[in-house]
């Protein structure tokens, strides 16, 4: 550390992933410029023994201990408002950091001063790709995805894209993001009136609004298991997913397209709930699921159509 400032500061968010926490701060501490490093992990008022895991077996990682669960925006913002590096790092607890990946984000931060934030390549525990990065929100990249065009055309969620060159991007996965200080100090932490979900996209909006580009980087990878916390209340996550992005669409954009928003996902829930309900029918091991998601879709077509709260909720707080 040159003059007591972390090269970088690590933000990992813990809610009941004591196992997986443990792999993912093993393989940090595995890397030789962790010396460097400032980890810090909150624990989101788990019930399983994560905080006292921590506490125990990485004395070298800084535990904050949150009383209750403050989401994932609120949750990292306590990291964030602690972190002393000149780069700062999101990074979810489900996630394996192979040797030398961070060290390369750092460098190309480093080499690349108009670049506010960079992503990995995110592989699954397969070593599959997982894509991690997509076009900025609008109105149009929704359409595509509340009609589920995007499974036609894959391009607008860069399916068809090979990843395996640097790109800019819109936006790049909460799962694992490194941002520059500097574009933290001009666009602000995480907005945690989003409890979960899309609070990295509008992240990424408001470092482009300031003029901060942001690159997805595939020369450092990245394993990610995926949704470890999210598919414990899977059925409320959607919910609260999809309340997450009329959030995100009242902050940004016109109230004409905040209705069209709601429109869109009408559409949507009735598309998903026909699949889904065919599923149920023709596949009896699905039905776990697809009863959570029937159930989920259920709520927010009522709540879309006739809760104020739910598709205007800067009004209010985005809650489970």
């Amino acid at each position: 550390m040159a003059d007591g400032v972390p090269e970088l500061s690590i933000c990992i968010l813990s809610w009941n992933t004591e196992a997986l926490t443990r792999d993912c701060l093993a393989s940090l501490f595995a890397d030789p410029r962790s010396a460097s490093w400032q980890v810090i992990v909150v624990d989101n008022d788990s019930a399983d023994g994560s905080a006292a895991m921590v506490a125990a077996e990485f004395g070298a990682a800084e535990l904050i201990c949150s009383p209750r669960n403050l989401g994932f925006a609120g949750g990292n913002n306590l990291a964030l408002n602690r972190a002393r590096g000149r780069y700062l790092l999101l990074l979810n607890s489900d996630t394996r950091v192979l040797p030398g990946a961070l060290g390369h984000l750092v460098d190309h931060l480093e080499a690349n001063p108009a670049v506010g934030a960079v992503g990995p390549r995110l592989v699954n525990g397969s070593g599959q790709l997982e894509l991690s990065c997509g076009r900025a929100p609008g109105l149009v990249p929704e359409i595509f995805h509340k009609l589920l065009l995007h499974r036609v055309f894959p391009f607008f969620r860069f399916g068809g894209w090979h990843h395996e060159e640097t790109r800019d991007v819109g936006w790049v996965t909460g799962a694992c993001l490194m941002v520059r200080r500097q574009a933290i100090d001009a666009a602000g932490v995480l907005d945690d009136g989003i409890f979960m979900c899309f609070e990295d996209l509008e992240w990424c909006m408001r470092l482009r609004a300031c003029g901060w580009h942001i690159e997805y980087v595939p020369g450092s990878q990245v394993v990610h298991l995926g949704k470890q916390s999210i598919s414990q209340r899977m059925g409320a996550m959607l919910v609260v997913s999809q309340q997450s992005l009329y959030y995100l669409f009242q902050k940004h954009f016109s109230r004409a397209h905040l209705h069209a928003l709601r429109l869109l996902t009408a559409v949507e829930m009735v598309l998903r709930s026909v699949l889904w309900g065919a599923l149920w029918i023709v596949r009896p091991g699905t039905r776990a699921e697809a009863g959570n998601r029937l159930a989920a879709y259920r709520v927010i077509i009522r709540r879309t159509i006739a809760d104020r709260s739910y598709w205007a909720p800067r009004d209010g707080a985005v809650v489970p």
